[in-house]
């Protein structure tokens, strides 16, 4: 896939899965259970345990997955996980020059955004879509729904306490779509590598999601 089509597809799935410090002894088996439940745009954070040796499993096994790297803070990194394969990558941050290189290098932008004048920074850098993040901390789906208009309709995608107890509320408030991680991918189930599990959580999770 191209940009356009890596954004219009996260835009029709309306999430995308956060895998933050998965052991990389589970990594693929939990990553996978995940994809073929149906949550087929994963993250996983460079803080993990061989980040990019993980990507690069889950890209090989799972081709058809939208696969990016999450808590990248520099161009080096960027690069790094360009070539690990990843499609998109996650900023926790506003960088600058993490937007340039992912957009030099043809992959989606998705920086770490809380005010509105970040988000519009943010697009003036390039940023197709931003990171509403911590979006619980932030406002949560109330905040989501007073900036969509004067934004005039921004791309936020909401991650940082999103559950399944509030993930629809953040789409019915404008989000183009929403990151979920911990909630989703329990430390328990990423410890024990209880692919079962995320397999029936992202099944229960996407029925609540879907329209």
């Amino acid at each position: 896939m191209n940009s356009a089509e890596v954004l219009r597809a996260l835009g029709v799935r309306q999430a995308l899965g956060v895998i933050r410090k998965c052991p990389r002894e589970h990594s693929l088996a939990i990553a996978g259970a995940a994809v073929d439940a149906g949550l087929d745009v994963l993250e996983i954070t460079l803080d993990s345990d061989d980040a990019l040796g993980q990507i690069r499993k889950l890209v090989a096994a799972r081709p058809h997955a939208i696969v990016g790297a999450g808590t990248v803070h520099s161009a080096a990194e960027v690069e790094q996980a360009a070539n690990a394969g990843v499609q998109f990558v996650v900023s926790p941050m506003l960088s600058e020059s993490v937007i340039a290189r992912a957009l030099a290098l043809g992959l989606v932008p998705l920086p770490g955004v809380a005010t509105p004048s970040e988000m519009a920074r943010a697009i003036e850098c390039g940023a197709p879509a931003v990171k509403f993040f911590p979006a619980a901390q932030l406002g949560g789906p109330a905040f989501v729904a007073a900036v969509i208009a004067p934004m005039r309709g921004i791309k936020i995608i909401p991650t940082g306490g999103v559950d399944i107890s509030n993930a629809r509320q953040y789409l019915d408030a404008g989000s183009f779509a929403i990151g979920i991680g911990g909630s989703l991918f329990t430390s328990a189930a990423l410890r024990t590598g209880d692919a079962s599990h995320i397999e029936r959580s992202v099944r229960e999770f996407l029925q609540v999601i879907t329209p």
